[in-house]
C-alpha cells in the first residue's frame, strides 16, 4: 500500500481497495466454477436417482451457490455441524478465513501513518466484517533480520517501534484455529502445532504415532509457571502440574 518507482503495478497505479475487489471477484468466480461440477453430480443423484443420503449435501450446496451469486463469502454465513462436514469435503476458497496483511513502506510503518489504511479498514468492515488487518513492512522486517541483536534493539528503541512478525504468527494461528504445545528435554525444546480441541492422545501422536497408540497419561504445565519457578521439580512441588489421561 505504497508507491515505489522501482515497482510497476499491473494496473498502472497503486489502489489497494481496487485490488481487493479484483481478488475477491476472482475467489467468487473460482468457487462458482468448482461448485458447478460438484452440484451437477449431486443434483443428478438426488433428484433423478433418489439418493436420500445426499440430501444434506444437495441443500448445503444450493445455499453455497446462493451465497456465491450474491457475493457473500461462505465463511460469513452460519452453518450447522452437518453442513460444515459437507463444506470441508470441497475446500471452497471463500470458506477459508482471511488475515489482511498490509505492506507499508518503512517510513509509513515507523510513523504509523498511511493514506490507504483507513480505506482498507473500511473495505474490510464492509466486505469481511470481523477479519483482522495487520500493517507491516517487508523492507523494515528485512532490515531487522540483517542487524546484530544489540543494534536491532537500539534501532527499535530509537524509532519507538517493534516488529509485527509475532503478531502475524499469533493472528494466523488464531484464524486457522491452531494452537501449540511444547516438549522439553535437557538439550532442546520443541513446539508442536495442533488443531484447537485436539484430544491429548491425538496431540501425542504429533510427536510419534506410537505415543498415540500407547497413550496412558500426560503431565502438563503452563510455560508461565515453569518460567516463574525455574524447573520441573519446583513446578511439581507447587502442584502446578496437570494430568491428562
Amino acid at each position: 500500500a505504497f508507491e515505489d518507482e522501482d515497482v510497476t503495478h499491473v494496473e498502472g497505479e497503486v489502489d489497494p481497495c481496487r485490488d481487493l475487489d479484483i481478488i475477491s471477484d476472482e475467489l467468487f468466480a473460482k468457487d462458482l466454477q468448482l461448485l458447478s461440477g460438484i452440484l451437477d453430480k449431486v443434483e443428478k443423484l438426488v433428484t433423478r436417482a433418489g439418493d436420500k443420503s445426499l440430501k444434506v449435501d444437495y441443500d448445503t450446496l444450493l445455499r453455497v451457490k446462493k451465497n456465491l451469486e450474491e457475493k457473500k463469502p461462505i465463511r460469513l454465513d452460519t452453518w450447522n455441524e452437518k453442513e460444515i462436514e459437507v463444506l470441508n469435503k470441497h475446500l471452497f476458497l471463500t470458506a477459508k478465513p482471511i488475515v489482511y496483511l498490509v505492506n507499508l513502506s518503512e517510513k509509513d510503518y515507523i510513523r504509523k501513518k498511511n493514506k490507504w489504511l483507513p480505506k482498507i479498514k473500511e473495505w474490510i468492515d464492509k466486505n469481511d466484517p470481523g477479519a483482522s488487518l495487520i500493517p507491516f513492512s517487508g523492507a523494515f522486517e528485512s532490515k531487522l533480520l540483517d542487524m546484530p541483536e544489540d543494534e536491532r534493539e537500539k534501532f527499535l528503541k530509537e524509532n519507538q517501534t517493534s516488529s509485527n512478525l509475532d503478531k502475524i504468527v499469533h493472528i494466523g494461528y488464531k484464524a486457522l484455529q491452531l494452537e501449540y504445545f511444547f516438549t522439553s528435554g535437557k538439550d532442546e525444546v520443541k513446539a508442536w502445532t495442533i488443531q484447537k480441541g485436539t484430544l491429548a492422545p491425538k496431540a501425542a501422536g504429533r510427536i510419534h504415532t506410537d505415543f498415540e497408540k500407547g497413550f496412558i497419561m500426560a503431565e502438563v504445565m503452563k510455560v508461565a509457571d515453569l518460567m516463574e519457578l525455574g524447573d520441573e521439580n519446583k513446578v511439581s512441588d507447587q502442584r502446578c502440574f496437570g494430568h491428562i489421561s
